[in-house]
């Protein structure tokens, strides 16, 4: 079973039609909002300041464990490469310089 709504005629042009404005002032009027609003803009400050040291806290130790894993990946790498180093400081080359002179 529906139910029917009554019908509705369209407002005549006659009468005013009420409307509801509704204002909201965002500037505290009295002392005690106005301190009310300094305290609330104050705690929002320090909340985005330890929210920020928290960040920066975070990214530091993420650019730590970068840096610690690439350190980490290529020790072998770079035992190498002392290690070929130093074999090619042992090495003794022998021969003789011939110099030809070109005119």
């Amino acid at each position: 079973m529906r139910a029917q709504l009554p019908q509705q005629s369209a407002p005549s042009t006659s009468q005013p039609r009420s409307v509801r404005v509704i204002h909201v002032s965002v500037q505290p009027k009295s002392w005690l909002g106005r301190l009310a609003v300094a305290i609330a803009g104050a705690a929002a400050m320090v909340v985005a300041f330890f929210l920020s040291i928290i960040a920066l806290a975070v990214v530091a130790g993420l650019v730590a464990a970068a840096i610690i894993y690439l350190f980490w990946t290529t020790r072998r790498l770079r035992r190498a490469m002392r290690e070929q180093r130093n074999a090619m400081r042992e090495q003794v080359i022998e021969g003789e310089v011939e110099s030809r002179d070109i005119q």
